[in-house]
């Protein structure tokens, strides 16, 4: 216990520097809010006096007005005035806070009053708050004195702050408390003391500075991450960042919020840093914007830029929680970052969508032969009933301007679609469908579309695509499937009743078979943008089986329902056509694809996914997780991915609890192809129920083309409850 108290006390200190109030913490006011309407009392012994309009009453006295109910040994109630007196074992419940006290004296009107030897407890925020005297001077303005406050449930709570005097005023001062001489103590060891101290007490937002965060990092040194909050409006706030990242110097942030109206809001990020390791500026800035028009009408944004390729390389960790994630993940990825502006208009049945994409190849160092859709205009026609008939008929259609400064100088620049200048494609697919149930057993679907596009090209050096071109061809599916089930007892499977509680089983089986027909089309001098020109010719059944085993529970509750415990899916292409398998398979049949989930129990699940090729009789591909959990909270999940040739590697990461409340957890992350470690992760965590400290240390190596360097990190983390949070908390912790 005492190197607990000598880790929250140095997190506790960093807290009392930096902190003046956390944005997202907040104190509720305590207060007796205005009520009106009768009063009722209740009491074994109750006395009214005429003359002055007084009550009195003793013995298990219950006084109720509105929200507003109190129960004390004795009371005193001036019917004129509504001045009241209660002492004896006074409770008093507003909502969900509750004070409890030996005597109180308010006035149900105007709410002015005082309060003895009083311990309130505000749920919202779980504060317990005690003091010798507290006195009700104005709408929502208290002040406490000889007092202490914590967010700990304990009768020997393991932190509080001591105080001489609390001033709470939420309509001042940004609607802050103010402290004299606020001691912190580590149970009842006074740790840290102050001549005075402040806290947020308002439930809604306000501005103050954060926690901050700090950490090691091997390339960069130590880190240090402060901000402030600024609460600038109900509809607007902003958190202004300044961190101090070693070797690297200062950063600058901010994160600016807004939702001017419920169908207009959006956040922008912007970070600058004047970078001492990389000797250069750098600068990154993330917009997400959503507005609705006129007419219904919408428009959409998420546009991403950074500075140089390099950057999100540097400050990947730092960009996923507040940014686009999508953009995040496609960067490290796909090494690719987009941006992209959309709008349009849905109707019942059809829906019309314009949008500006541009990407910014992060392995180029110039984006001049990077592809760009300088617009993209859809019209769609969702599936609906043509002339009352039993067929339906959808299309899908588009315009898509293609844009490139220059273009490759590889003679297959057209087939890959790597042209100069610009390219215009249109595109038209109308599509027919007729669904119906054969003999009422055999679910059955057709569909048959049209597909014409168009290419027309401006100022293409290679001069292939200057004029016009075409491609016309069609599509042809149809499938059908059916459903084959049994129900069997409990005692039909009796050890698999007894483990998992259930009652009744239900196992099915949905055999399905479809074939696709394309035509081939000869492409050699069109574009290949995209999926939409990657049409090549198909000639193929599809079959396979899905089964499932379902189970209901013996006692039904109300959120408790029938529970999938198993599922298995097996399917297998054959080609009428020209070998499209014969790369893989040597055959005219593809990979047989099998993915597999089963939930043991809500604590135990595996997943298993693999393609076997038929032809050598090996995986080409297999994947599988399992996650264990256990009542203690222990967990463990390991992940294995086999792809034939270019990837294969496993990842553990577990959690388990040493003594109550303690924790250690860390991970490890192999590549088996390359022979090479990927990452290491160790830590520990003590959770207690008002307060959280944990420390862990980030191995991570670097990349074998050399682009990424090895970093080692020390983190550390802490939140006390209703008060702030300092640091990040790994992934670890939460699965």
């Amino acid at each position: 216990m005492k190197d607990a108290r000598l880790i929250l006390a140095f997190f506790f200190l960093l807290f009392i520097v930096f902190y003046s109030p956390a944005a997202n913490a907040v104190i509720g006011e305590g207060k007796l809010t205005k009520s009106e309407g009768p009063v009722d009392i209740e009491a074994d012994e109750l006395i009214f006096e005429r003359e002055t309009q007084t009550y009195e009453a003793h013995g298990e006295v219950e006084i109720i007005r509105g929200d507003l109910s109190l129960k004390a040994d004795h009371a005193r109630m001036d019917m004129a005035t509504k001045e009241m007196v209660a002492w004896g074992n006074v409770l008093l419940r507003e909502g969900e806070d509750v004070i409890e006290c030996q005597r109180l004296e308010v006035n149900l009107d105007s709410r002015l009053g005082k309060i003895y030897q009083a311990k309130l407890f505000l749920k919202e925020q779980n504060f317990h708050i005690a003091g010798q005297e507290v006195d009700k001077l104005g709408e929502n303005h208290y002040r406490l004195r000889e007092g202490w406050l914590t967010t700990c449930d304990a009768k020997r709570p393991p932190w509080k702050f001591s105080v001489k005097e609390l001033d709470v005023n939420a309509m001042a001062s940004g609607g802050r408390g103010i402290a004299k001489g606020p001691v912190f103590y580590l149970e009842d060891i006074p740790v840290l003391y102050f001549p005075w101290g402040v806290f947020p007490v308002r439930q809604e937002r306000q501005s103050g500075f954060l926690l901050p965060r700090t950490g090691y990092s091997s390339s960069d040194g130590a880190r240090l991450k402060t901000g402030f909050y600024w609460a600038m409006a109900k509809n607007m706030d902003a958190t202004l960042y300044l961190d101090y990242l070693g070797n690297r110097g200062f950063k600058e942030g901010l994160e600016y919020r807004y939702a001017f109206t419920q169908d207009t809001r959006g956040q922008v990020n912007f970070n600058y840093i004047d970078d001492q390791d990389a000797h250069k500026k750098r600068y990154s800035f993330f917009v997400q914007h959503e507005q609705v028009l006129p007419y219904d009408f919408y428009i959409k944004a998420d546009v991403n830029r950074v500075s140089d390729h390099q950057y999100l390389h540097d400050f990947w960790n730092e960009y996923l929680p507040t940014t686009s994630r999508m953009a995040a993940i496609d960067s490290n990825s796909s090494r690719q970052l987009r941006s992209v502006v959309f709008g349009g208009k849905d109707w019942d049945h059809f829906s019309l969508v314009g949008q500006t994409t541009v990407y910014d190849d992060l392995t180029q160092t110039s984006n001049d032969a990077t592809l760009q859709k300088l617009p993209q205009i859809n019209f769609s026609a969702h599936p609906q009933t043509l002339f009352n008939t039993p067929l339906f008929f959808s299309l899908d259609s588009s315009y898509t301007n293609f844009r490139r400064e220059r273009a490759s100088t590889d003679p297959a620049a057209v087939t890959s679609g790597n042209l100069g200048g610009g390219v215009q494609r249109g595109d038209l697919f109308p599509t027919l469908s007729y669904a119906t149930r054969l003999l009422n057993v055999i679910k059955f679907q057709s569909d048959v579309g049209v597909r014409g596009t168009v290419y027309g090209g401006q100022n293409d050096p290679t001069g292939t695509v200057n004029g016009w071109r075409s491609r016309e061809t069609f599509q042809a599916d149809a499938q059908m499937s059916t459903e084959f089930y049994r129900v069997y007892s409990a005692e039909a499977l009796s050890k698999l009743s007894d483990i998992y509680k259930v009652d009744k089983w239900m196992h099915t089986i949905e055999p399905t078979v479809s074939y696709t027909y394309i035509p081939q089309v000869f492409t050699r001098h069109l574009p290949n943008f995209d999926q939409v020109d990657q049409m090549p010719f198909t000639n193929q059944f599809t079959y396979g089986v899905t089964q499932r085993l379902v189970g209901k529970p013996e006692k039904m509750g109300v959120s408790s329902g029938p529970y999938e415990y198993a599922k298995l899916i097996i399917s297998q292409s054959y080609s009428l056509g020209d070998h499209p398998f014969a790369s893989t398979t040597g055959k005219s049949f593809s990979d047989i694809r099998a993915e597999m989930w089963w939930n043991f129990t809500p604590q135990l699940s595996a997943h298993w996914d693999a393609d076997l090729n038929p032809s050598r009789g090996s995986l080409d591909i297999f994947d599988f997780a399992i996650v264990a959990k256990d009542l203690r909270s222990d967990a463990v999940q390991v992940q294995y991915r086999d792809t034939r040739g270019t990837d294969r590697e496993v990842n553990v990461d577990a959690r388990l609890k040493i003594i109550p409340s303690l924790y250690t957890f860390g991970s490890f992350y192999y590549n088996l192809l390359a022979g090479s470690w990927v990452q290491f992760l160790l830590g520990a965590e003590y959770q207690a129920q008002c307060w959280t400290v944990g420390f862990y240390i980030q191995d991570i190596n670097g990349s074998p083309d050399g682009t990424l360097k090895r970093q080692l990190k020390y983190m550390f983390y802490l939140n006390l409850l209703g008060l702030g949070s300092s640091g990040q908390e790994p992934g670890l912790m939460r699965f």
